[in-house]
């Protein structure tokens, strides 16, 4: 990856991106633009940088920078980030992407794409996550893709966990969904897995939600990523929903930035 050279030139690069095709969601092997890997071989090595860098993304996945992207937060994570780079989280009505001292372009294209997704309308949500289980169940999907996703999910499903049981959800997810001797893809078993895992186990009350298990906590999530994205949550719309949206999030957030960065 390469230090940024200039700020001049991705100032150049977010305002000129608006002529460029934009990112779907939903034909994610002819979405790739040409000049995406250069912004994702990018290194930002502060907050200023990051956010002129992730600004540009924006504007290439969206097509344009328009009013909402521009709602779209930086800010440094510090000690909330873990071990983690960067991360997307909602807080009230606006989308922040928390960003450590050193951020790369395929990273934050990665939170960029959580960003896009959780202002998908509810049938588009729908129809991606039948779209990406199907993929996944047929083989489709890249095996180091699926890993990726099915360890980022199983992290932040064990985060809404007690963190008594910190140790042990990853264990009892991993467990279940390979001693699922269907022919289920990996995605499908771990929902299976969470199904119930998340009514059963109790949720992370320091984080405020004040609710008792994990399927209350994704709950609380799913009315805030639907006021986020400008839509009434549809009633058909349960933890489960939420829980799975996130679970295909990761796929396809993965895929995405991995295709950009090695350019094809």
């Amino acid at each position: 990856m390469r230090p940024l050279s200039s700020a001049l030139v991705l100032l150049f690069a977010a305002t000129s991106a608006s002529a460029q095709v934009p990112f779907v969601l939903h034909a994610p092997r002819v979405d790739v633009i040409p000049g995406d890997a250069w912004l994702c071989r990018q290194l930002a090595t502060n907050l200023d940088e990051s956010t002129l860098l992730g600004q540009a993304i924006l504007a290439r996945v969206e097509g344009t920078f328009d009013e909402q992207s521009s709602r779209i937060q930086f800010r440094r994570g510090g000690n909330r980030l873990g071990e983690a780079i960067a991360a997307f989280a909602i807080e009230g009505d606006n989308g922040v992407i928390y960003v450590s001292d050193t951020t790369d372009g395929s990273t934050l294209l990665h939170e960029t794409v959580h960003a896009m997704m959780s202002r998908l309308t509810p049938d588009e949500a729908r129809q991606e996550m039948s779209r990406v289980l199907a993929a996944d169940s047929s083989g489709e999907l890249e095996p180091d893709v699926v890993d990726l996703a099915r360890r980022s999910f199983t992290l932040s499903f064990t985060a809404s966990a007690d963190p008594g049981l910190w140790g042990l959800v990853p264990m009892v997810l991993t467990s279940a969904a390979f001693s699922d001797s269907s022919t289920a893809g990996t995605f499908a078993r771990l929902v299976r897995a969470t199904d119930s895992a998340a009514i059963h186990l109790e949720g992370n009350l320091s984080r405020g939600w004040g609710r008792a298990t994990i399927a209350d906590a994704y709950d609380e999530a799913a009315s805030l990523h639907w006021r986020y994205a400008g839509f009434d949550r549809p009633e058909w719309w349960s933890w489960r929903e939420e829980r799975t949206f996130r679970l295909i999030g990761e796929a396809v957030a993965y895929d995405r930035a991995k295709r950009c960065a090695a350019g094809n």
